[in-house]
Parts: structure tokens; C-alpha cells; sequence
């Protein structure tokens, strides 16, 4: 009869995915890991592999998470545009007690390896697209539901707003005031989704 794992794997990935979310890939080491995991070295190579292997797939538990938090906020609000207003504010607020930090997992990868670093690099370029598609899904229902302008571009809007995201991440990590963070989704909502 098979051993059953004395560990609970989507803890274990959790407790993995945040210590990288906040440290980086480099500057987490593997007795960094071992005790965020609360694993032994032999344990973790069994269960995840290798440092990078074990990485990627935090990565790809971080963008799962990306994008059930944006399903579930489209899916809260009475209209899409009004779920995508929600998810730039839900960005920008100072409440996200969650997050180890402000800064978006996957443009922190982007800039922590160099384009050559295909093994990192391509992932994440391959996540960043699938964003950008399932924005445009979701601005493609709006304009179905006549929220957009028929002349409107939803795979326009889509990288304007994946652009956009990326910069309210940024700001927020500075730690600015509320009030200052909020005035700056306004402007990316004005200048992204006109109001109908």
C-alpha cells in the first residue's frame, strides 16, 4: 500500500509561492524554503523537485490566483465595466493585507531574469498573455452586452488595461497615501473605460 504525504501539498505550494512572491527567486534560499515549507530537502525534491521547478509551479498557482480573483470580481459586479472599475481599485487599495507585497509575481520575475532566461522569461510572457485574452473576453461581453461602443477594440482595451494594471502595482508598492492611489484609478478608468 502507497504512503500517504505527511503534508498537506497545497499548503506546502502556498507557503512556497508567497516566500517567492515576497523574496524573489534568487534571493530565497533553500533553507529559506525548507522552513516556509516546514519540509525537508529530500521531502520537497520528492513532492516539487528542484528550486525552479518548484518555482514555476508557485508561478503558475499565482496566476490561477490572478485569475480567479478577476473572474470573481467580473462576476460581483452588475456589469462588466463596473467589475473591471472594481478590480483597478481592489489593485490600487492599501487593504490587500494577503499579499507579501504590492508588487504584481510576475513582472517581479520579469525583472529579476533577462530575456536569454527562457526557462523563466517564457512562462511568464505566455501568463501576461493569457491576461491580456482573458481581458478581452471579458471587454468582448461588455460590447455584446452594449456596455463598449460597437467601434470599440477589446483587444485594444485589453493591453491598455494589462499596461495599466502593471502601473497601479507599481505605484501602490511606493506606499502611497489611499487618497493618492484612488485619484490615479480614476484616471486609468476615464482614459481606458469610458463611462456609458
Amino acid at each position: 500500500m502507497p504512503r500517504t504525504p505527511q503534508f498537506h501539498r497545497e499548503t506546502a505550494l502556498n507557503n512556497a509561492l508567497y516566500l517567492f512572491w515576497r523574496q524573489g527567486y534568487h534571493a530565497t534560499s533553500m533553507k529559506d524554503i525548507e522552513e516556509a515549507m516546514d519540509m525537508r530537502p529530500g521531502s520537497i525534491y520528492a513532492a516539487f523537485g528542484n528550486k525552479e521547478a518548484l518555482f514555476k509551479e508557485a508561478l503558475d498557482a499565482y496566476f490561477s490566483m490572478v485569475e480567479q480573483n478577476f473572474r470573481e470580481t467580473i462576476a460581483k459586479q452588475p456589469s462588466v465595466l463596473q467589475g473591471f472599475r472594481q478590480y483597478l481599485k481592489d489593485i490600487a487599495s492599501t487593504g490587500e493585507s494577503c499579499a507579501p507585497t504590492k508588487a504584481c509575481m510576475l513582472v517581479k520575475t520579469l525583472l529579476e531574469f533577462t530575456p536569454e532566461d527562457k526557462a523563466f522569461s517564457d512562462p511568464v510572457y505566455a501568463y501576461f498573455d493569457s491576461i491580456e485574452t482573458m481581458f478581452k473576453s471579458a471587454l468582448e461581453d461588455a460590447r455584446s452586452r452594449g456596455e463598449l461602443s460597437k467601434q470599440s477594440s477589446p483587444g485594444q482595451l485589453a493591453r491598455l488595461i494589462q499596461t495599466n494594471v502593471i502601473g497601479l502595482r507599481t505605484m501602490a508598492r511606493r506606499s502611497l497615501p489611499q487618497a493618492q492611489l484612488e485619484v490615479l484609478v480614476d484616471d486609468v478608468i476615464a482614459r481606458i473605460i469610458p463611462m456609458n
